[in-house]
């Protein structure tokens, strides 16, 4: 793609459009419009939005292919229905407004970090910035909604693009409150599914699968994959996770999984993850500065995350895209 003047100025000025829709999920706007149109006069008070901006700002969300907007008022497109109504089931508004809270305030001085490498945001720390997240009810909630939005996404892919119909049971290590450990399992009823992270998580995990009928098939387990023992079972997920640490924490996970799972189990590790020549997954590097940013951390390359596989003593299947966004990785323990 050839880049022009006008591309450029659509870059710099992106975080217009990222501030329209944080403020389109705060304001509830997808929520008013859920069930049809609404007028717009009726819309704007409702919102309580100035009547001096509230036009152009409900007629960008048209522009931005958010809502839709005729004789009868302002309605939801298809994909704000699909993913930003709360209650749909891929709806990622948590993650949204987790962006917002966390990490769009730690990118606002990315010109120092670049020369300090020292801005870490709420004080977290390389060797385990688990801590902040966790530090009280509120703050464990919003992490976990976060969390939800990309699980949400990720679920049907999985499901789909893994045989599933060998295994017997799964484990998602550091699955948080278990969306995605729910969404592998609804979509395969003869699954069990565990569920393995810190013990502040447990409750949220209580909470979401008294919405579901998974009760009898799903379960959390609370402890570190640093230093508890993993379940037992066939398969592990690692998802979103090894891009929290460091290089040698990570070949310490992988190894820790290689370990604990039966003769053909299986390990699926899935990220953004870098193209191997790093000049082509923008959102890759980007979100490596992102991870640099919050705990020093960082994403890795595909041929990193199949190094670390093949070093921990697992056979390597070839790479596969869950979405334009996340590679999966899934290495089997020989028989």
């Amino acid at each position: 793609m050839t880049l022009t003047a006008a591309s450029l100025i659509k870059t710099a000025t992106g975080f217009y459009e990222a501030q329209a829709l944080y403020a389109a999920v705060e304001l509830g706007v997808f929520s008013k419009v859920a069930d049809g149109p609404v007028p717009f006069e009726r819309l704007r008070d409702d919102l309580g939005l100035h009547q001096n901006v509230a036009g152009d700002f409900l007629d960008a969300l048209v522009a931005m292919r958010l809502l839709t907007r005729d004789a009868s008022g302002y309605g939801p497109t298809a994909a704000a229905s699909a993913y930003l109504t709360p209650g749909a089931p891929e709806y990622i508004g948590g993650f949204l407004a987790l962006n917002q809270r966390r990490l769009y305030p730690a990118w606002g001085d990315l010109t120092s970090f670049l020369k300090t490498a020292a801005n870490l945001a709420h004080g977290a720390k390389v060797d385990d910035p688990m801590p902040a997240l966790y530090a009280t009810p509120q703050r464990t909630r919003s992490f976990a909604e976060g969390m939800d939005g990309y699980a949400t996404l990720l679920g049907r892919p999985i499901s789909e693009k893994f045989d599933w119909s060998s295994v017997k049971s799964f484990a998602d290590l550091g699955g948080c409150r278990g969306m995605l450990t729910t969404r592998i399992a609804a979509a395969h009823p003869h699954l069990e599914g565990v569920t393995f992270d810190l013990a502040p998580l447990n409750p949220l995990f209580d909470e979401l699968v008294a919405s579901t009928d998974l009760g009898t098939r799903v379960r959390f387990q609370a402890g570190s994959f640093f230093t508890d023992p993993l379940p037992e079972t066939e398969v592990y997920v690692i998802g979103h996770v090894l891009h929290d640490w460091v290089e040698s924490q990570r070949r310490q996970i992988i190894q820790r999984a290689y370990d604990h799972l039966p003769a053909g189990g299986a390990l699926l590790i899935y990220d953004s993850m870098i193209d191997d020549q790093r000049e082509e997954s923008a959102f890759g590097l980007l979100m490596s500065l992102n991870m640099a940013l919050l705990s020093g951390s960082s994403e890795y390359t595909i041929a990193q995350g199949e190094g670390w596989l093949r070093e921990a003593g697992f056979q390597v299947d070839s790479p596969v895209a869950l979405n334009e966004l996340t590679t999966l990785l899934i290495g089997r323990k020989p028989q």
